[in-house]
């Protein structure tokens, strides 16, 4: 069977969380592409951010891990079998989302690195407590140099 029609054997809870991604990874998506970053972030988050440093409290609930690993189901489902390509930022962006919609705290992280051609690359992740949600592929390459909560 096909990624879509395991998605569509899921349970309701899951069906509508994967309607949010899409929702919100389209949302983002286009945000991104018209509007400055620095206004989205301000827009979706309630903290400023602060420079390459993690929070000191980097601990999760069972439960707020548990939400953290269906978000991440859902918007990996939903990012793997569209037609269109949403890399990491909407991604971020989109978790983030419905992880404070569920009241579970999480922080986006924003990193840098250089290519093996010495161009400037960029990589966005998302963060429950000390685990990776989004972005987890590569992330250990770039140094963080914003975080937001």
């Amino acid at each position: 069977m096909t990624s879509p029609g395991k998605i569509a054997r899921r349970g309701p809870a899951d069906l509508l969380l994967t309607a949010e991604a899409l929702v919100l990874l389209v949302f983002f998506r286009v945000c991104l592409a018209l509007v400055p970053v620095r206004r989205i972030i301000k827009a979706i988050t309630s903290m400023p951010s602060q420079a390459g440093a993690r929070p000191a409290d980097v601990t999760a609930s069972d439960r707020d891990l548990q939400l953290a690993r269906r978000v991440q189901w859902a918007v990996g489902a939903v990012a793997r079998h569209s037609f269109v390509e949403f890399v990491c930022f909407p991604q971020t962006l989109t978790a983030y989302t419905l992880l404070r919609w569920r009241k579970v705290p999480s922080t986006m992280v924003y990193g840098v690195a250089r290519s093996p051609e010495g161009e400037l690359i960029a990589h966005t992740w998302l963060e429950v407590g000390d685990k990776i949600v989004t972005g987890v592929e590569g992330a250990a390459k770039f140094t963080p140099v914003e975080r937001w909560s």
